[in-house]
């Protein structure tokens, strides 16, 4: 089965606040696609309604073809692998211990170990960084351990949420050049939200623009660069 997220006129309403309003998307296998928008215009919400941490009001989504009202759905979100927008480390655990969360207690520590150094060089770490906490590590090291946390368990969906916000042009590039190359390298179906339209435009092929709850435009990055609507150009200036 094709690995694709499809929503379906998906709806959203919170205290009576309509956060998303007939969303309709499809993020498939091997075409990465980042959600872009401004602050509050229902990116976030998008993620956590795919993850089932938000109810729909009304609408669809499915993933591998199982809908989010089906109990299936719950294994299929076992197979996600996700960037929260602060990281979400745990500042208890080493980097190491951080990265093999997921499998902590199924392996010996040992194994683990050299499991977890792989995927911190897959992020440009290096083997030392594994003995870190997350209070030694810098902003850009935070959010390769927890891209590195995310594939860890090779997931065949990523969803990365704000996964290069507060960095500088020059983490965010190596950033968004790492989420591509474990993309195309573990054959994930990839969604990224962030606020970085220069960043989206130079490493998606595919966005999709969310603006006052609604979708406002999808397409190629080469067609947002062609025929830029207002609101796109706004996004452009913005950064």
């Amino acid at each position: 089965m094709v690995n694709k997220i499809v929503l379906n006129k998906a709806n959203v309403v919170l205290e009576n606040k309509t956060i998303l309003q007939d969303i309709s998307l499809k993020v498939e296998q091997n075409i990465p696609v980042c959600l872009i928008g401004m602050g509050s215009s229902g990116k976030s919400t998008l993620l956590k309604s795919i993850l089932g941490l938000v109810e729909l009001n009304k609408g669809e989504i499915t993933v591998s073809g199982i809908s989010i009202f089906d109990k299936e759905y719950k294994k299929i979100v076992d197979t996600f692998g996700v960037v929260f927008q602060k990281d979400a480390l745990f500042d208890s655990l080493t980097v190491w211990q951080n990265i093999m969360f997921k499998s902590l207690g199924k392996k010996k520590s040992n194994e683990l170990l050299e499991d977890a150094f792989k995927f911190l060089l897959k992020v440009g770490l290096d083997k030392d960084d594994a003995f870190l906490y997350p209070a030694e590590l810098s902003g850009g090291m935070k959010k390769r351990v927890a891209i590195a946390r995310a594939v860890s368990h090779k997931p065949k969906y990523l969803l990365l949420d704000e996964p290069t916000a507060g960095l500088d042009p020059i983490k965010t590039n190596i950033i968004f050049n790492i989420i591509s190359e474990l993309s195309t390298e573990l054959n994930t179906t990839v969604l990224a939200i962030t606020s970085d339209m220069k960043g989206a435009i130079k490493y998606f092929d595919q966005i999709v623009v969310l603006k006052n709850s609604r979708v406002h435009w999808q397409g190629s990055t080469i067609e947002a660069k062609k025929k830029p609507t207002e609101h796109l150009r706004e996004l452009f200036l913005k950064n």
